[in-house]
């Protein structure tokens, strides 16, 4: 058997077991540092060398990514072709076309390539129009945007052109810019790049101040008489930083990584760096004094430490272990309390939780196979409310797409439907063999946005969508795809089609015209034709029809119902559109249109009188009969329409109000009822609980089950404050099945157990 201490059994076993790991832990720490103290002592020299180096190192490294940037900055601004149109078009007297240039210029290309921290400023120099071009500025070479000592801008950039110094890094003394004087590291480059002398246009000039350099040494310089410096191959110190020295002069290189150099009467641990990508030299010197005080530090600290942080461990580690180890057993017992009715498991807390969470996993994965496997019917369903405008809004439509595993391309969106013909009567088996046949040979030709949807009866639709430009190039190729594959269905399965195109539209919530366009198409074919594939765009259409089919009105009336005056609004220019852009209807089928929909507006007053009983449908007969005003009465019955379906709304959200207003006041009536639950809510008003869960949210600020649980703790330390009843019976008096399940909620919520809640003294002197 398993020994442990008396007080480490039973439910404390977990936190005993915490508690010797970390114990074993704080050890091992400990003897590694003992030992690496007696070895850290006799190579503090070695250190200080490795530590100065290795900033220097870091050092190069950052300097390395910056001169790449400048190189990369200086590159891209000599290749741009807003720069290279400047330096060749823009005068001396600065034209405003000229003016336009430098503005754009600054604005695209400065403003974009300055936002390194170690660029001071960035210049473009321009000689054709004499401009100097910065993010901040447009000036003329001799306003001085900058002074070098006291040398002008334009005498010291004419001076690295005679010196041939463009390509290399300058350090400038004493720079006057901006009221204030630095010292700068300066890279010139030629417009255009790598030209000489001779043939120069104009100049890239990029200045990094010589604080944001020396800052890369900040670590190194924290002693009094510290110094560093960098160095190029000529020997001339472009880069320098030091701690109480105003003259800096450079040391001897002795070729050593680190010695030790009397200079000025003082040691000086120096450490050399040479980069071998630009020949650069990299020095630092810190006192010898600094350097060795390190070890003494160390000495002095290292016993202090090491008892502090014994005394210390132990602490935390005895906290670690309660804190660690008390969520576990929490969650253990919850585990056992909901497993209540199965045999109980002779395992530790370990393979509890491991056993718990592959059971987890396991049911995760069936339920993935079952939503695999009903993937497809949820992608029909998505498809068919597509195509029947069954989705109220865009966010709707994109939620069901996700969930289905569906992607739309929102530019260009169309119909196509395939039509199966017949030449003698076929049994329902037989035409759903043959459409199967055609969606397997139809379904390798499809592209990733581009869907096939069963519809009724013998036709399938094509849901096709293009992202980019030349749609109606597109659309031309995919009617060359539908006509070969048309002619592939006869001459290899003997199979005839008909095929009708709807338009092109900008929204998926559009589909359901482009779908009642291809049945238009389908319906003007010749029946007598083997191949028939018609765009609706080529129909012709009279004024001896006009267009208002009972689907659209059926559309018409549920939308008005649900007050969705978007598309309200989409239908009703769809009905505008098919009538009086396409049909032009005559006077007589005009005035015939407008008693169809005055037949709908008296079926839609019978209809929502439970909705409203203020609404006005009555219409102005002269407003429908119009016949000299066709599109103007259409336009005086769109608005009556729309304005119905604003105050159906209206009532609809107040009456919702309401409902949900009524709804929380029987939650706070009943939340002492232990049964209470969102699907009895639901079925106490006869609403979804989707619906219900939705709604509530948005109406109270929070999810029912957390209002169901701050009502059912506020009145339980109500309870605790004013009664002296147990834990156990307050539990059940404010709706909670047992006291696990309250002492868990109310410690989640409070932070403390309801027993310690009741024992705060401000509590225990209500009580006496």
């Amino acid at each position: 058997m398993r020994w442990w201490p008396p007080s480490l059994k039973g439910k404390n076993r977990l936190f005993g077991k915490f508690l010797l790991s970390y114990f074993l832990i704080l050890l091992v720490p400990l003897l590694i540092g003992v030992y690496a103290y007696n070895k850290t002592v006799g190579v503090v020299r070695e250190d200080a060398a490795q530590l100065n180096l290795t900033v220097l190192e870091q050092s190069e490294e950052a300097l390395n990514r910056l001169l790449t940037e400048i190189r990369d900055t200086v590159s891209l601004l000599s290749l741009d072709s807003e720069v290279l149109k400047s330096m060749i078009t823009a005068d001396r007297n600065w034209s405003p076309s000229s003016l336009y240039q430098f503005s754009q210029l600054q604005r695209n290309e400065l403003s974009l390539l300055s936002t390194n921290q170690f660029f001071s400023d960035l210049f473009i120099y321009l000689q054709k129009s004499e401009a100097v071009i910065s993010k901040n500025a447009i000036e003329r070479l001799d306003t001085e945007p900058i002074k070098i000592g006291e040398t002008p801008f334009g005498e010291w950039l004419e001076g690295v052109f005679d010196n041939d110094q463009t390509n290399r890094y300058l350090r400038l003394e004493n720079v006057s810019k901006g009221g204030a004087t630095h010292n700068y590291l300066a890279y010139v480059s030629t417009l255009p790049a790598g030209n000489s002398r001779a043939h120069i246009d104009g100049a890239i000039i990029i200045l990094i101040d010589e604080r944001s350099i020396a800052s890369l040494f900040d670590r190194l310089m924290v002693h009094e008489g510290a110094f560093a410096y960098i160095m190029n191959q000529q020997n001339e110190i472009i880069v320098s930083v030091a701690n109480g020295k105003e003259q800096l002069e450079p040391v001897p290189y002795s070729g050593e990584s680190g010695s030790f150099l009397k200079t000025q009467g003082r040691d000086i641990f120096v450490t050399t760096y040479s980069a071998q990508q630009r020949g650069w030299t990299y020095t630092v010197g810190i006192p010898a004094d600094a350097v060795f005080s390190k070890a003494e530090y160390i000495k002095r600290i290292n016993w202090i430490i090491a008892g502090i942080a014994l005394a210390l461990g132990c602490l935390i580690a005895y906290l670690f272990a309660y804190r660690n180890s008390k969520p576990i057993e929490d969650l253990v017992d919850s585990i056992r309390e909901f497993a209540r009715g199965e045999p109980e498991r002779k395992t530790n807390e370990i393979e509890l939780l491991a056993s718990t969470v592959h059971d987890i996993i396991s049911d995760n994965k069936d339920m993935n196979v079952k939503m695999e496997q009903q993937l497809p019917m949820l992608q029909a369903a998505c498809l068919e409310r597509l195509l029947k405008s069954g989705f109220h809004n865009e966010q709707e439509m994109r939620t069901y797409l996700n969930q289905a595993h569906m992607t739309l391309a929102e530019e260009h969106v169309g119909v196509a439907i395939l039509k199966i013909q017949a030449t003698e009567y076929r049994v329902r088996e037989e035409l759903l063999a043959e459409k199967a046949h055609v969606k397997r040979l139809w379904s390798p030709e499809l592209e990733e946005c581009w869907y096939i949807h069963d519809l009724k009866s013998d036709k399938l639709a094509l849901i096709y969508s293009f992202s980019g430009t030349r749609a109606e190039e597109k659309l031309a190729g995919l009617t060359k795809q539908l006509d070969r594959f048309q002619k592939k269905l006869l001459s290899e399965h003997k199979l005839m089609t008909s095929i009708g195109i709807g338009q092109l539209y900008h929204h998926g919530l559009d589909l359901w015209r482009s779908c009642n366009e291809a049945l238009q198409a389908l319906d003007v074919q010749d029946p007598d034709t083997s191949l028939k594939l018609v765009s609706y765009e080529t129909i012709s259409y009279d004024s001896n029809h006009y267009y208002y089919p009972l689907d659209l009105e059926y559309k018409l009336l549920n939308t008005i119902k649900l007050g969705d005056t978007e598309a309200l609004e989409r239908l009703l220019e769809h009905i505008e559109t098919q009538n009086f852009e396409m049909r032009k209807l005559s006077p007589w089928r005009v005035r015939q249109l407008h008693s169809e929909i005055q037949g709908t507006l008296l079926k839609l007053s019978e209809q929502a009188q439970y909705l409203s009983g203020t609404i006005d449908f009555q219409l102005d007969h002269a407003d429908l009969e119009g016949a000299g005003e066709a599109l103007s009465g259409f336009q005086r019955v769109k608005s009556m329409l729309l304005a119905t379906s604003d105050k159906i709304m209206q009532q609809r959200s107040a009456k919702q109000q309401d409902m949900f207003e009524s709804m929380k006041h029987y939650v706070e009536v009943n939340f002492a009822d232990n049964n209470l639950s969102l699907a009895m809510l639901a079925s106490e008003y006869q609403q979804t609980e989707s619906f219900v869960s939705t709604s509530f949210k948005e109406y109270v600020g929070m999810a029912f089950s957390e209002y169901l649980e701050q009502l059912r703790l506020n009145e339980a330390c109500d309870l605790l404050k004013r009664t002296a009843a147990p834990i156990q019976d307050i539990a059940v008096r404010v709706g909670y099945s047992n006291d696990k399940s309250f002492r868990r909620a109310f410690k989640r919520s409070f932070g403390v157990q309801p027993t310690s809640f009741r024992n705060q003294p401000q509590i225990k002197s209500g009580l006496s």
